[in-house]
């Protein structure tokens, strides 16, 4: 099973491909830096968008944090301001080299009616209702409780929208706490209703990064001493 030129490399990843092309409005992919949970869901979506024109747009955001000092507000107008916080986005295109070109014509048209991917500061989503839309939802562990529902009421018709979310890279001290944790409540609150026809949720765990990333993981959740409430909603999505 391969999308935009990204084939699976295990069984989660296959779950977690056939979680995204379903017509479930919630898909949640878990896990540690590596695992390939934006890779897989960037790939399906370009797919879905590019390709089979399945949705209308791709759209994807992520909360604005810098890790460490902060280095304060930066130049330029939204466009410029949002471009450093999709780096990974970018980035993940040189993984699909070979239609990297195909995606920046859909970035980059001039003719806003011919523009199939966008980056939009998740500061802007309250309000809004999105049709047709495919969105990635990056970092998804950094998000408060509000900013969250602010998200996930957005749906209408014919839409996907995908949280990605590693427990162990949270950047606000209070969201280390679940109750305060955004992704945490909304993932745990759609188990509690058994809401599984609109839901899906894969733990990817395995690392494809250099082997060393897998044991600086390992390092940091023991030295952060990551809730428990985490791991165990985190195992929940596991592939057996």
């Amino acid at each position: 099973m391969s999308f935009f030129g990204i084939a699976a490399r295990n069984e989660a990843q296959k779950r977690a491909m056939q979680a995204l092309i379903n017509d479930k409005p919630f898909t949640f992919l878990t896990g540690p830096a590596g695992s390939g949970k934006s890779l897989i869901a960037q790939a399906v979506g370009l797919e879905h968008v590019i390709e089979e024109q399945r949705y209308r747009k791709l759209v994807y955001t992520r909360l604005q944090t810098q890790v460490g000092l902060n280095v304060g507000a930066l130049p330029g107008d939204l466009n410029e301001k949002t471009y450093p916080f999709v780096a990974p986005f970018m980035d993940n295109l040189e993984a699909m080299s070979d239609r990297a070109d195909d995606v920046k014509q859909y970035l980059l048209a001039g003719d806003e009616r011919k523009r199939k991917v966008f980056f939009d500061s998740i500061q802007t989503i309250r309000g809004r209702s999105l049709h047709s839309t495919y969105l990635i939802a990056d970092e998804a562990q950094n998000l408060d409780a509000h900013t969250i529902a602010a998200i996930a009421t957005r749906p209408v018709n014919k839409t996907k929208f995908v949280f990605l979310g590693n427990f162990s890279q949270i950047d606000n001290p209070k969201l280390r706490e679940p109750n305060n944790n955004g992704l945490y409540r909304l993932l745990r609150g759609l188990y509690e209703k058994e809401a599984f026809e609109y839901f899906d949720h894969i733990n990817l765990t395995e690392v494809q990064r250099h082997p060393v990333v897998s044991i600086v993981e390992d390092i940091m959740r023991t030295t952060n001493d990551i809730p428990t409430e985490f791991t165990e909603l985190e195992a929940r999505g596991d592939v057996a």
